[in-house]
């Protein structure tokens, strides 16, 4: 099977398509947009209503919207060879299992540097997101629990992990933890 971030770099034959597929759909819904009226505008002027653009209006019209193709490609296919979270699989893997081992050994300390690892290089891993809630949960730490909780429920993959988001939060509920002042 053709790996994601492979399938992503195809979908640059029309720029908004990566974002919306990436999980960005109000930026790539407005890209597209954005994209899809230049190139009407652009064919309109160049062939229906010839009279009503000078050539340089035209032409102005297709550079911007050749620029945006050109761009929007570009970045599309950097991101997905760089910075795509399915490169980091291995290493995302890697942590998963050295983080659920300094839990169980009572490693409060290393488990939570290695899930903030997991979130540096994945920050959609709703998984992630919400172990590191249970151990600031655990470890009495419950405000940063919730801010943690709270980023959870904004990951793609929280619908399928409400049962537990909702728990834990319950849980965090009946415990009240100190006031951190606003920064």
């Amino acid at each position: 099977m053709i790996a994601r971030r492979y399938r992503v770099t195809a979908l640059v034959v029309w720029p908004g398509l990566p974002q919306i597929w990436s999980g960005q759909v109000a930026f790539g819904l407005t890209l597209a947009a954005f994209f899809t009226v230049l190139v009407n505008l652009a064919v309109v002027s160049q062939w229906v209503y010839v009279r009503w653009f000078d050539d340089s209006t035209r032409q102005a019209l297709w550079v911007v919207t050749g620029l945006l193709f050109t761009g929007m490609a570009s970045w599309t296919v950097v991101w997905a060879w760089k910075f795509h979270p399915d490169r980091f699989a291995v290493e995302i893997d890697s942590l998963y299992r050295e983080a659920a081992d300094s839990y169980l050994k009572g490693k409060w300390a290393q488990s939570r540097d290695q899930l903030e690892r997991l979130i540096l290089l994945d920050p959609s891993d709703t998984e992630a997101h919400l172990r590191l809630a249970k151990l600031l949960h655990r470890t009495g730490e419950t405000v940063l629990a919730r801010r943690v909780l709270d980023q959870c429920r904004d990951t793609p993959g929280a619908k399928t992990w409400w049962f537990e988001i909702d728990r834990l939060a319950e849980s965090l509920a009946r415990k009240p933890g100190p006031e951190l002042p606003e920064s």
